[in-house]
C-alpha cells in the first residue's frame, strides 16, 4: 500500500478523516471566541437587567445578540471550507440524504483514480 506524501499541494496524497481534525484547526478560534464572547454578553446583560438598567439592558442585548450571530455564522463559513477541503480528496463523508455506509480506508479506490480533476 503507498504512503501518503507531506506536501498538502500534491494531488496523489492519501487523505483519511481523523478524530480532532475540526478541533485541530485554527481557523474555528474567530467562531468559537465570538460565542465565548456573547456568552459574557449576556452574562452582563443579565446581571444589567437584574439591578435595573434598562438602557444597559437593551445594548446587551443587541450585543449578545450580534456576538452569537457572528460566531455561528464563521463557524458556518468554516464548516463549509473543510467540508470543500474534504471533497477535494475524495472524501464523499456523511453526506445528507447518504442512503449507504461510507466505509474509509488509507488505500485508494479505482473508480477514484479514474475521476478527472
Amino acid at each position: 500500500m503507498p504512503e501518503p506524501t507531506a506536501s498538502p499541494g500534491d494531488d496523489k496524497r492519501l487523505w483519511h478523516a481523523q478524530a480532532g481534525d475540526m478541533l485541530d484547526d485554527n481557523y474555528n478560534m474567530p467562531g468559537i471566541v465570538l460565542c465565548a464572547l456573547g456568552v459574557v454578553a449576556m452574562a452582563c446583560t443579565l446581571t444589567a437587567a437584574g439591578y435595573g438598567y434598562p438602557g444597559w439592558t437593551r445594548l446587551g442585548a443587541i450585543a449578545t445578540a450580534l456576538l452569537w450571530s457572528l460566531g455561528v455564522g464563521a463557524l458556518m463559513i468554516e464548516h463549509r471550507r473543510q467540508q470543500m477541503i474534504e471533497l477535494r480528496y475524495g472524501r464523499q463523508g456523511h453526506a445528507p440524504g447518504g442512503l449507504r455506509p461510507v466505509h474509509y480506508s488509507a488505500a485508494r479506490r479505482p473508480e477514484r483514480l479514474s475521476r478527472p480533476r
